[in-house]
């Protein structure tokens, strides 16, 4: 479903090929990592965080999050900026000098606990002033300082300059609050961000996919990471639990062809320690040429389970071989092992045909771009359940992914660089060089100019090893 503009989206529950998402494979939804973060950054109250996701979830952020000095300190400071621009007419006449009513800043009683806190964090923004401009911008500064330190807890597919952009304040301090002030019930609770055109579309914090929606229209683009921040609901996890526990004998067939293997591995990632133990085997079938080799590395990150990676190899160029191999193995398991329990992971309907005719208990796991509807629906009117997989979330720094990734990368390195020994190089450096010098000052040059050889890669993403200065 495509966006045309962020006040379209409300709480929707999206389906990817246009289905009544009341059928066998559950709902989706969103996950709230970003949020909660986001969230602990502006400010927010631990009680309102604690109830965006169960709460069992933000307590691990907070203690996690309590320990940067950065990350609460920047919480503090947006904290105090969104309470100062609230308040500007009253806090304005209060830190007055001459005022009758007169009180220092960081002794009221909405900015003292944060003034505390950032001084045990040895942050100072007091100016003995009564300007609360010069505060405003002091904060500002501070902020700027710290949020490029904070990239690391946000993803890296999120484009982080727009994150950033939340929290620098226009250089217009004065519209800004009176903006602020006047659509204050448009800003989740109360805590001020750089906010182009608020408007009131419900809580941002309700899920990634909303305030990462918002996010990229507010710096004119668009997000299209949905599948990265969905999550299998709690209704498929379910299904999926109940499959797994209702079973003795337990096997998983995967087409290669048909599955993406880093959702598989996140699937397989959800699953609890003791359902885990209670899978016997996955096979897998691939093409050796055609299908993504992340397959053969499966076995490195499938806590346990024994995985048989099975190449199959082409007969002819247009026709793989990975159904039939995957029918048989299918009918082998179950006639001749005795497995009661088949998790079939493949979009292709072809594989009704095992299905229909080798009687076992089957869970269909499907993708829904690669799966068609009359497929589902057959699979429906025989009480088969069937789940998506990508509804399992991407889980950020996949450690599957990288594996492979690295892996891949290593091997491309080793195959296209021919690089010359270190000590050959210094050796000839200094032989061109005509200088006759010590093997302690050799030592020297090697560890100033060979260890400290870097990479450069340019903007055409041509490579050149460069010499330190």
């Amino acid at each position: 479903m495509a966006l045309t503009s962020f006040s379209q989206l409300r709480d929707i529950d999206f389906d990817a090929d246009g289905e009544n998402t009341q059928d066998n494979s559950g709902y989706r939804n969103y996950s709230k990592d970003i949020v909660i973060t986001i969230g602990y950054l502006l400010g927010v109250k631990d009680e309102f965080l604690s109830t965006l996701s169960q709460p069992d979830i933000y307590p691990e952020f907070k203690a996690k999050y309590d320990k940067i000095a950065d990350m609460k300190a920047i919480r503090h400071l947006n904290n105090i900026r969104s309470n100062l621009m609230l308040n500007f007419k009253n806090v304005s006449r209060t830190i007055r000098v001459d005022s009758p009513t007169y009180q220092p800043l960081y002794k009221m009683e909405m900015f003292e606990e944060d003034f505390k806190a950032l001084g045990r964090l040895d942050v100072r923004i007091t100016t003995g002033r009564s300007d609360i401009n010069e505060y405003l911008q002091i904060i500002n500064d501070e902020i700027s300082k710290r949020i490029n330190t904070v990239k690391s807890y946000i993803p890296d597919w999120v484009e982080f300059s727009y994150i950033r952009n939340m929290f620098k304040m226009p250089s217009n301090i004065k519209a800004e609050s009176e903006k602020f002030q006047f659509h204050q019930n448009c800003y989740p609770y109360k805590r001020y961000f750089n906010w182009s055109n608020p408007q009131e579309v419900g809580n941002l914090l309700s899920t990634d996919y909303k305030l990462l929606t918002f996010v990229y229209e507010d710096n004119h683009a668009y997000f299209t990471e949905a599948g990265k921040v969905m999550d299998a609901s709690d209704a498929v996890k379910n299904n999926i639990n109940e499959f797994i526990n209702r079973g003795n004998k337990i096997q998983v067939f995967v087409d290669g062809e048909n599955a993406d293997p880093y959702r598989f591995a996140s699937m397989i990632d959800s699953l609890k320690d003791y359902e885990i133990d209670k899978i016997d085997k996955i096979v897998v079938y691939y093409d050796e040429i055609h299908t993504c080799r992340a397959w053969e590395m499966l076995k490195h990150f499938s806590d346990g389970i024994e995985v048989e990676p099975v190449p199959v190899e082409r007969i002819k160029e247009d026709k793989s071989l990975v159904d039939h191999k995957l029918v048989a193995g299918v009918s082998k398991a179950v006639y001749r092992d005795d497995v009661d329990s088949v998790i079939l992971v493949s979009s292709d309907s072809d594989f009704w045909a095992v299905i229909e005719d080798v009687s076992a208990r089957y869970l269909v796991v499907v993708e829904s771009d690669k799966c068609g509807h009359d497929f589902k629906e057959v699979l429906r009117n025989n009480n088969i359940f069937y789940c998506y997989m990508d509804k399992f979330m991407e889980i950020e720094n996949n450690s599957f992914f990288n594996f492979v990734f690295r892996k891949e990368l290593q091997s491309l390195i080793d195959k296209t660089a021919s690089l010359p020994n270190a000590n050959d190089l210094l050796g000839n450096a200094v032989l061109n060089s005509r200088a006759d010098i010590s093997k302690t000052e050799k030592e020297n040059l090697f560890k100033k100019y060979i260890k400290g050889l870097t990479l450069n890669v340019d903007s055409d993403g041509n490579i050149s090893i460069v010499v330190p200065e």
